[in-house]
């Protein structure tokens, strides 16, 4: 199964980010089609239904978006840029979705200044 950049995708066991559980979750794929191409392994964000409005590192998409539809979510969810990780691509269970690409623009952008930012 190949995987692109935006698909939202469900997986088995995501890690909470105190590493003390997992659960299935949907995560959205942010790495791109160069490093999903040749490597096992690809980089998501966990998406998570309970938002927290005040933070400003993670991207909401609510139930009333227009473009909601074609992520495959079932509840308005964040998307949470500052809990990435890699995850096999093998033990992915499927696909539910895709956002558009001005939300993975967005995730990057705010992943990137999670990891600039001093």
């Amino acid at each position: 199964m190949s995987f692109a950049s935006g698909d939202i995708v469900l997986i088995p066991d995501a890690p909470y980010t105190n590493r003390l559980d997992v659960k299935a979750r949907p995560c959205l794929v942010i790495s791109g089609s160069q490093f999903n191409k040749i490597n096992p392994d690809v980089i998501l964000a966990p998406i998570s239904s309970n938002i927290r409005f005040e933070d400003p590192k993670q991207v909401i998409i609510q139930t009333d978006n227009p473009v909601f539809t074609q992520t495959g979510l079932k509840y308005s969810s964040a998307i949470k840029c500052g809990a990435i990780f890699a995850y096999t691509k093998n033990q992915i269970r499927r696909k539910l979705g895709t956002v558009p690409v001005e939300v993975l623009n967005e995730v990057r952008k705010i992943i990137v200044d999670i990891l600039t930012t001093d």
